[in-house]
């Protein structure tokens, strides 16, 4: 409409404010439709409420509120803070049980997990989820292994730490909880939050604790490492080494069920760094420190941490369970240590499983030449 030098009445551009939205939307490199009353979204209530919602968000309101607590606040309410600080970090092992058992019991995590703040953030992108065979509840636990991981995990957090995708109504009586990091449940009242919605640390102690009461579990093996390796259109998963989640499926006897999500890695445009590399090293290095990564990464031009709008396709394969006796705890404990080379075994099935899950969802994705690269 710029070239021509005037408009029509059709025209998305007809008026300056879905002028500036076509610009919003061209700066993101997102597609506009043409079509006579498509008015290509930029500005919607879906996108609110993901800004709102969004894990950063939060930590930097929680952030805040705990700086302020401690530098403008008064000498009772900052020894108040001091021994909340006290109760997080040293009394409070909720973090090992998945969240506030209370919290469980009573219905409220899964009325929040359940609220439709989280299905209006789920269809900015938006995010679906596809089983691909059933989960009985009388079959579990399983153990949701979710790749890639990513920049931020957007498909783990949307399907197994709320229920914006219906996990519920998919696997009914099937509780998960999502696994994170230890150091997010060392953040000042966003590990509240995070606790609300049963989320845990990602341990072997809290893994053996949920499995044993029939609880499920969801973890991203590829960790923080993983989202160095975040580019768009690529597939590459730090798992050759990463046998952690099969010994715990062989010594508790869940299942373990293989989910990958085509366009994790599309949400944000990344810049990689060769292996050996100075710049590589600093953020291995750090990421080592500190326990997660540090990639250079760009979402949206006019807010860089904000997710771009692309569609997430998540794909639930069937579970892989452990070989007859190797997964059969004794009552009221857990079965032995199993051996290295069963571990192994177990671990090249599950590969496999993966990549036969990727071959036949590929396509339907729009991913036919990509290839699944496990490193």
């Amino acid at each position: 409409c710029f070239r021509s030098g005037h408009l029509w009445p059709d025209h998305p551009c007809s008026t300056p404010s879905a002028c500036l939205r076509v610009l919003c939307t061209m700066a993101d490199g997102e597609e506009t439709s043409s079509a006579v009353g498509e008015q290509p979204k930029c500005f919607d209530r879906y996108a609110l409420t993901l800004y709102c919602m969004f894990p950063l968000t939060q930590l930097a309101a929680a952030s805040t509120t705990a700086v302020a607590a401690m530098v403008l606040s008064g000498p009772r309410l900052r020894a108040a803070f001091l021994a909340y600080l006290v109760w997080a970090w040293c009394l409070d092992n909720s973090p090992q049980r998945g969240g506030f058992g209370l919290f469980w019991r009573l219905g409220i995590t899964h009325r929040l997990r359940g609220a439709f703040v989280w299905r209006w953030a789920a269809r900015y992108f938006p995010v679906s989820m596809k089983p691909t065979a059933s989960l009985p509840a009388s079959a579990g636990p399983y153990i949701f292994v979710c790749h890639p991981h990513g920049i931020f995990g957007i498909s783990p957090m949307t399907h197994f730490g709320t229920d914006a995708t219906d996990f519920t109504n998919a696997f009914p009586d099937v509780p998960v909880h999502l696994l994170g990091h230890s150091a997010i449940f060392r953040i000042p009242f966003f590990r509240e939050w995070c606790l609300a919605h049963g989320h845990g640390s990602v341990d072997r102690k809290t893994c053996l604790t949920l499995l044993q009461k029939g609880h499920s579990i969801a973890l991203a093996p590829g960790g923080a490492k993983e989202s160095l390796e975040c580019k768009p259109r690529t597939m590459r998963l730090i798992l050759a080494n990463r046998k952690g989640f099969a010994k715990l499926a062989l010594r508790t006897g869940a299942a373990l069920v293989p989910v990958l999500a085509f366009g994790e890695n599309e949400l944000y445009s990344t810049v990689q760094f060769e292996p050996g590399t100075l710049s590589r090293r600093i953020q291995e290095a750090l990421q080592r420190r500190l326990g997660f990564a540090l990639p250079l990464f760009c979402g949206r031009k006019w807010l860089p941490l904000l997710p771009k709008r692309r569609p997430v396709s998540t794909v639930v394969g069937a579970p892989l369970r452990p070989p007859p006796g190797a997964g059969a705890p004794p009552a009221g404990g857990f079965a032995v240590e199993p051996a290295q080379e069963v571990v192994a075994e177990f671990h090249k099935q599950y590969c496999q499983a993966l990549q036969e899950l990727f071959d036949a969802h590929k396509a339907a994705h729009g991913a036919a030449d990509m290839q699944l690269e496990i490193v």
